[in-house]
């Protein structure tokens, strides 16, 4: 009985060893960091301890525990990452993200290089650098649950000098000089000498440098739409940043320390910095810093394609009044310029408008001319005018397949003018991304500026949705 009792606890013992050692996490251990000075930068390998199935990629963000002792200067890529990602540099505040699409990261690799930062010291203290994982999954599409260690940045002087230690000298001559040696009193026989005392230097704390905001900008003129590159010039080691690019707009302001907006719209906008550190903070505004004017039309001459549809279809078209064919038809070789369309089918009121063939500007779609039916063959008073409105398309990245209502109508940045007003069915395609399926609301006399923001490699990230006049 005894036998098969000791039995019993050995197997729940192995089983239970089994069942521990068989649940594993990946980790992740930052090495503590020491800079002895503001200004000075530090090494930081960031190391995953084993991968199993691989590495498809990852994503996280770092953060300090105390803001305005230390930052990310910089941040080196591995060299197995096929689209490499990084955002916010220099700063606190920083993005990282990797993807192997060659799947160079094999199964069971250990140690896998995730990145290589960069640590400034801006101020003396101590703080904690943490690092948020919000993907990591392996060559199974499988999320990876990685643990990870703080690192611990101190900057500054925080190791105590040693202890002097005196040598005695040999003598220099052969000559023999009596030496008098007094009598020691017993608490200081050379049996029982006073210890020597421990020296501790004094630091002086670093000072935080006061900061004053400054910026500049790569391009300050042009015409809509126009993507400015902003570049902070502040002194001081500011660690916080906080924009107004004065436009208005769905993604007006930006915590990044050199950020780039884009102005679609014409006009005359005042752009403010706010920048702080642990201690300061400070603010400039310059007025009238960014001039958008409108969009430039090319060079008379060049040469371009537009399509043009009716509802219902199989009217005649016809531009500056010479036949161009059926509905839908395709122009060719247009010059850059005003011209007046005239749809005609029996049964409905001719359709008069004028339109512009741009080059170079925008890919150009003219679609939905709603004819309205005759009076004289439906029976009404009076018929109401159709009502329509235009649609700009932006993605970033570009040359995204555009698709409304099952019709194809290009690749963005497009605009797509006279459509009917209304709901209309989106779809954005592009190889090596996810389909993005949406909807058009168009209002009568506006145009709807629809942006999409994919995040790499594979997946929609955020739109925005604006309504200018038109036209």
């Amino acid at each position: 009985m005894k036998t098969k009792f000791i039995t019993s606890i050995l197997t729940l013992g192995i089983v239970f060893l089994f069942l521990c050692g068989s649940v594993s996490a990946e980790s992740i251990s930052l090495g503590d960091i020491k800079i002895s000075t503001a200004g000075q930068k530090a090494e930081l390998p960031v190391l995953l301890d084993n991968a199993p199935s691989g590495i498809s990629g990852y994503k996280f963000t770092t953060s300090f525990s105390s803001a305005g002792v230390a930052r990310i200067s910089s941040v080196k890529m591995p060299e197995w990452a096929s689209i490499k990602v990084v955002e916010g540099t220099p700063g606190e505040y920083v993005l990282v993200s990797a993807v192997d699409l060659e799947m160079k990261v094999e199964a069971g690799s250990e140690p896998v290089e995730i990145c290589n930062l960069t640590i400034e010291g801006l101020s003396e203290g101590t703080t904690s650098l943490n690092l948020e994982i919000s993907e990591m999954t392996d060559d199974n599409g499988n999320s990876l649950s990685v643990a990870v260690t703080p690192a611990e940045v101190s900057v500054g002087s925080f190791v105590s000098a040693p202890v002097p230690v005196q040598t005695p000298q040999p003598a220099s001559t052969p000559q023999v000089t009596p030496i008098l040696t007094p009598a020691l009193p017993p608490e200081q026989s050379p049996d029982n000498q006073v210890p020597s005392q421990e020296i501790i230097p004094i630091t002086t704390p670093t000072p935080v440098p006061t900061v004053v905001a400054d910026f500049n900008a790569q391009v300050r003129d042009g015409p809509a739409p126009m993507t400015v590159f902003f570049t902070d010039t502040s002194s001081g080691y500011p660690s916080r940043f906080l924009w107004d690019f004065g436009d208005g707009s769905s993604d007006n302001t930006s915590p990044l320390q050199n950020p780039q907006h884009i102005y679609r719209i014409p006009g005359v906008y005042t752009v403010s910095l706010n920048v702080s550190n642990s201690v300061y903070s400070n603010s400039t505004s310059k007025a009238g810093f960014i001039t958008v004017r409108p969009m430039d039309l090319p060079i008379r001459g060049a040469k371009n394609n537009v399509t043009i549809f009716s509802v219902p279809d199989g009217a005649e078209v016809y531009l500056n009044n010479a036949y161009q064919g059926i509905t839908p038809v395709l122009l060719t070789n247009l010059t850059t310029r005003n011209y007046q369309l005239r749809l005609h089918k029996d049964g409905y009121y001719d359709v008069v408008s004028p339109i512009t063939i741009l080059d170079d500007v925008l890919p150009t779609f003219i679609s939905g001319f709603e004819m309205m039916p005759h009076l004289a063959e439906i029976g009404e008073v009076s018929a109401n005018p159709p009502q329509t409105g235009a649609a700009y398309i932006v993605s970033y990245p570009e040359l995204v397949e555009v698709t409304i209502n099952n019709t194809t109508v290009g690749k963005t940045d497009i605009m797509v003018m006279n459509l009917a007003v209304g709901t209309h069915n989106l779809t954005l395609k592009k190889e090596g991304y996810e389909p993005w399926n949406d909807t058009l609301e168009v209002k009568n006399g506006l145009a709807v500026i629809q942006t999409y923001h994919y995040e790499e490699p594979y997946f929609p990230l955020n739109r925005t949705v604006e309504y200018v006049q038109y036209p």
